[in-house]
């Protein structure tokens, strides 16, 4: 069997394989012994959701082939799909409207499909989401001396503008939290529906989305829609694919271009959560984008610790943000 390293995967590995037969699958490993909670735990919350959605959500996924150990790894085997790009990279290239509009109507129509399911929940939830997707994440960091530099500063500077850093201001991130997630309600979702995340067919007009992620306290649709405005809005992508980013201590500077497709593709977004979502809903989806620069950063230090640095000065700027605007 022939295996070629895709990208993608900070502590698993998912590769191309081709059979003697020359049948293409994919195959995403994850290490039994080494990150177990950050690699394996992850690997093995995607291969459940795979199981459950490919019966719930047919041709939304990828189907699952099959999945097993070898030696010190575990593995699952998911179909190809073949002249497919991620949405992320098809916005990078595309400059045509009318195409990106298709490739948006399709992916709110499949994001609506898995959303129509309403499961109630309550307000409180929120209290569990912040522990433990931000204080534990913080304190999971708290062991590694770049980050025990990094918060010796409660200021950081991000493009040369000073801000609060978040792990110290996350009393305040919790007021405004509890303040507007007054109206919660849970449903099906992909758990990390970043743009890269989502593969698309442009011939067919077919969404497919990979990667689901379990582990997420909340399963609301203000959260999928926060983490695709942790790409078309706040870049993570063009950031995490860059390496001109200059770290001083606690100062970051990278100046990117944003091509027209993203951010022709950010505008309909917006308008689209502007028509879609109340006003409290709106600054509880900008909370959790910035949510997700925290839930990251246990990831980040085990990988590369100036993404880590990058990432929690980029949550921390978008927060200084989202207080100037706030209104509920």
């Amino acid at each position: 069997m022939e295996k070629t390293r895709l990208k993608g995967g900070s502590l698993s590995g998912t590769y191309l394989c081709r059979r003697p037969s020359g049948e293409l699958f994919v195959r995403k490993e994850a290490s039994l012994t080494i990150h177990r909670e950050y690699g394996f735990q992850r690997w093995y919350s995607q291969l459940k959701r795979l199981q459950r959605y490919g019966e719930l959500f047919p041709g939304v996924f990828p189907k699952l082939i099959s999945y097993g150990k070898q030696e010190n790894f575990a593995y699952f085997d998911i179909e190809y799909i073949p002249d497919s790009v991620t949405a992320h990279n098809f916005l990078l290239q595309n400059s045509n409207r009318s195409k990106i509009d298709a490739l948006f109507s399709e992916l709110v129509s499949v994001m609506d499909l898995m959303h129509k399911v309403r499961i109630p929940s309550n307000p409180e939830a929120i209290d569990l989401y912040i522990y433990e997707e931000m204080e534990q994440k913080f304190q999971a960091c708290l062991n590694n001396r770049r980050f025990q530099e990094l918060i010796s500063e409660r200021d950081v500077v991000f493009n040369g503008k000073t801000v609060k850093g978040l792990y110290w201001v996350l009393d305040e991130f919790k007021k405004m939290s509890r303040k507007v997630y007054q109206q919660p309600t849970e449903t099906f979702t992909h758990g990390n529906l970043t743009l890269e995340n989502i593969l698309y067919q442009p011939k067919d007009n077919r969404i497919i989305f990979v990667d689901p992620y379990e582990e997420n306290v909340i399963d609301s649709a203000l959260a999928e829609y926060s983490q695709i405005l942790q790409s078309s809005n706040s870049l993570y992508e063009i950031y995490n694919d860059s390496s001109s980013a200059k770290i001083f201590g606690n100062e970051v500077e990278m100046v990117v271009s944003i091509p027209f497709g993203l951010k022709y593709f950010d505008q309909k977004f917006n308008a689209f959560l502007k028509d879609r979502c109340s006003v409290q809903d709106l600054n509880m989806v900008r909370l959790l984008e910035i949510s997700q620069y925290v839930r990251m950063l246990p990831f980040k230090m085990e990988i590369d610790e100036d993404k880590m640095v990058f990432f929690y000065v980029l949550g921390s700027h978008l927060f200084d943000n989202l207080k100037q605007d706030w209104s509920v």
